[in-house]
């Protein structure tokens, strides 16, 4: 059943310290249609609970393990004092210590196996999201005081097989989970902060559904729960035409169709996670991407709306053992003759090579020892830039 409620997920650097956090409360408090808000670690820590796994699998760092307790301490550190800029609640700074008990006891299980397994990998990346979603919670609680702030642990929703790092989510489990657990409680006072990222198997067991996952676990959210828009918060306005860590000059795309911004995920943008549209795409539920540093600056909207005629409107890239895969992501490409000897000359290139077509992308190959990847992706985005009006 659809309805206006809305799902928003906030990333890494969205959640990075307490500043951030407060700007992605402001946007709750902005939008009462805000009903299930959805948490990433905070920026860096997955990274650093790999780390925990590295270092502990090796048993003692020069002889006294200190590279281990240092990474701990500075995962425990980080969030303690987050906690404390935000005023957070003696019961969750309790609850939040529970958490930093968890992942020194990990740590020592690692050490004492000297190796990690995925399972156990698993429930030691579920750490960061717990804490950043703890956080988050707590500080809503404080900022809409007029509202109920359900804290919901996403394992009790988001259930998997047992397939570890990877999980496959159980659509229909997860459906009937949510109606027993979420729409029972959900109403304009209500709002859930959980987690992204993590489920649970059918034994309880802690799975992750990959890295990056956080966005799929808001899409699958907003499923389960009929939203009217899944909202992707981030640190850029939306999907640009490039990546803008390596092009200065970037367009910021305001419409996508569902399958032209899977095939920028699939095909080397970093923006979304390439499974993230498969339940939106399902129930035709809309995902605005924006950055929560500037909200004004509005964002990309994806839909399953596409434009009737042909269009080029960003270009990806990737790499392949010795090549570097330059896609030009658009609509109607299979439509247009001579598209490939086109874009080609415009290259005017000759170590481009034609290598895959479809509707939505052209792609081109280039050995790396002929052009750099800077060089290449460049090279593409000043062909894309004709296409902008």
């Amino acid at each position: 059943m659809e309805n206006k409620w809305v799902v928003s997920k906030f990333g890494g650097s969205s959640v990075k310290d307490a500043v951030s956090m407060l700007r992605c409360s402001q946007i709750i408090e902005n939008n009462s249609l805000t009903k299930i808000v959805v948490i990433s670690a905070t920026q860096n820590t997955t990274n650093q609970l790999e780390f925990v796994a590295r270092a502990a699998s090796v048993g003692d760092i020069d002889g006294n393990n200190d590279t281990l307790q240092k990474i701990i301490q500075e995962i425990i550190q980080k969030h303690i004092s987050i906690a404390i800029e935000l005023f957070t609640s003696p019961a969750v700074l309790n609850d939040l210590e529970a958490l930093c008990g968890e992942l020194k006891a990990i740590g020592e299980t690692i050490s004492i196996n000297q190796d990690f397994t995925p399972k156990i990998m698993d429930e030691l990346y579920s750490l960061g999201e717990r804490m950043s979603s703890l956080l988050m919670a707590d500080l809503l609680r404080l900022r809409i005081p007029n509202k109920t702030i359900h804290f919901l642990d996403a394992r009790k929703i988001i259930k998997t097989n047992s397939d570890f790092q990877k999980a496959e989510p159980q659509i229909e489990v997860i459906a009937k989970n949510t109606a027993l657990e979420i729409l029972p409680h959900l109403n304009e006072n209500s709002i859930y902060v959980t987690q992204g990222f993590i489920g649970s198997d059918l034994l309880g067991n802690t799975t992750t559904l990959g890295r990056e996952g956080s966005d799929y676990s808001a899409a699958l959210f907003g499923e389960a729960i009929g939203a009217s828009l899944i909202e992707i918060w981030t640190d850029v306005p939306g999907v640009a035409s490039c990546d803008p860590r390596e092009i200065d000059k970037v367009n910021y795309i305001k419409e996508l169709s569902y399958d032209e911004a899977t095939a920028l995920a699939t095909l080397g943008a970093k923006i979304l996670f390439p499974t993230t549209l498969l339940p939106a795409k399902r129930k035709k539920i809309p995902v605005f991407v924006g950055s929560s540093l500037n909200p004004r600056l509005g964002g990309t909207t994806i839909t399953d709306k596409q434009h009737t005629g042909f269009s080029l409107k960003a270009v990806s890239q990737i790499l392949k053992k010795d090549l570097i895969i330059i896609s030009f992501i658009g609509t109607h490409l299979d439509e247009l003759e001579n598209l490939a000897t086109s874009l080609q000359n415009d290259l005017g290139e000759s170590h481009f090579e034609f290598y895959d077509q479809t509707e939505v992308s052209i792609s081109f190959k280039v050995a790396t020892f002929k052009m750099d990847k800077k060089e290449s992706l460049l090279r593409a985005h000043e062909v894309l830039s004709k296409f902008f009006v």
